[in-house]
């Protein structure tokens, strides 16, 4: 049951980021992004992505995934459209 919990984090932790992807993307608008937030979060969702390997916890892998995944398209957005 527990690991059912950490499942349900993880997918609405991720899916808290998709809004702002999918709106930074269609408005090109990134100017109110902070390069070094997103920087950040990327960074720390790898570490954390080390560490859920590392003990071998799905819901930690798989939030950080999506976390690296999300934010990294957002640090890509804020690259190309300033």
């Amino acid at each position: 049951m527990l690991k059912y919990i950490g499942f349900l984090g993880a997918f609405i932790t991720v899916s808290a980021f998709i809004p702002q992807v999918i709106r930074t993307w269609r408005t090109r608008h990134t100017r109110d992004l902070s390069l070094g937030m997103v920087g950040l979060l990327v960074t720390s969702g790898l570490v954390w992505l080390v560490y859920g390997i590392v003990i071998h916890d799905w819901p930690v892998i798989l939030t950080n995934i999506g976390m690296v995944v999300l934010n990294g398209s957002l640090v890509g957005a804020k690259l190309r459209y300033g």
